[in-house]
């Protein structure tokens, strides 16, 4: 099977990546959403949205991080247990790195944790 894909489709992993690098980021209001074009396993593209639910400190294993907590609205029913099941936090700094996620899946749940990093762009606040 042969599939076109058109500029910016993503996939699950590389729609947290492009998230980094969207327009106007640190300008998104709680509640306001950004939309990427994304592709799943049925080679079908849907709208990925992910909602800003706000601004928040989280106690990290880099010390306490300003970031910026997202939802991601997903397909309910396939993987994941409902629409808002998944929450996202990033550094809120030009890094922009991932440093938590959590999501309810239908067979239990998931908690993922940044543990390291290094070559950043940017300066951060995070202590190694």
């Amino acid at each position: 099977t042969e599939i076109s894909f058109q500029p910016g489709l993503q996939d699950v992993i590389s729609a947290f990546y492009a998230l980094r690098h969207y327009p106007n980021i640190d300008q998104l209001k709680t509640g306001e959403q950004v939309s990427l074009d994304m592709i799943f396993d049925d080679d079908e593209v849907y709208k990925f949205k992910l909602k800003l639910l706000g601004r928040e400190q989280i106690k990290t294993n880099f010390g306490t991080v300003n970031t910026l907590k997202f939802c991601p609205l997903v397909q309910d029913g396939r993987v994941f247990k409902e629409e808002e099941s998944i929450t996202m936090w990033i550094t809120d700094d030009k890094n922009k790195i991932p440093v938590k996620l959590k999501a309810a899946l239908r067979v239990g749940s998931l908690i993922a944790e940044l543990d390291g990093f290094n070559s950043l762009k940017h300066e951060t606040n995070l202590k190694k």
